[in-house]
């Protein structure tokens, strides 16, 4: 009776306690994303090989933009492409960025595939990969496989 009692009691503070914990590590690793430095050429060379592509310290373009304060279908989906990667642009609406553009020389598409890297107050928030092909691709910033 008791003893049951007390195991059951104590199996829920467990589940609790790791519902807990894992809820405090995805905030940590949503927050983490969210310091990675973007300002100086260096730093974005630095993300792309931390995700293993190679860019050069050279960007081809840099476009200021505005994110905008309501998103359309189109950023919806840009920023689901986001979310999916761990970064969010929702936090961001209304704020000034850069978008950085790379080509990178490394990527198993071959040539053609260039890097978008958002930076926000000096901070990578997000960006993308992608080929500008006639059957192109885009997928987030993940680590190459």
């Amino acid at each position: 009776g008791d003893k049951v009692k007390t195991r059951i009691r104590a199996r829920k503070w467990i589940i609790a306690a790791a519902v807990l914990a894992a809820m405090f590590l995805a905030v940590m690793l949503i927050c983490r994303k969210d310091k990675i430095p973007g300002e100086t050429a260096t730093d974005r060379v630095t993300f792309a090989k931390s995700l293993g592509y190679s860019i050069s310290e050279q960007y081809e373009t840099k476009k200021d933009i505005v994110i905008p304060s309501v998103f359309s279908d189109v950023y919806e989906n840009y920023n689901a492409l986001q979310k999916n990667n761990g970064f969010d642009l929702s936090a961001y609406k209304g704020e000034q960025a850069e978008v950085y553009t790379y080509p990178v020389t490394n990527h198993p598409e071959g040539d053609g595939v260039m890097m978008n890297i958002i930076v926000c107050k000096g901070r990578i928030i997000g960006g993308d990969i992608c080929s500008a092909e006639y059957d192109g691709f885009m997928t987030g910033l993940v680590r190459t496989s």
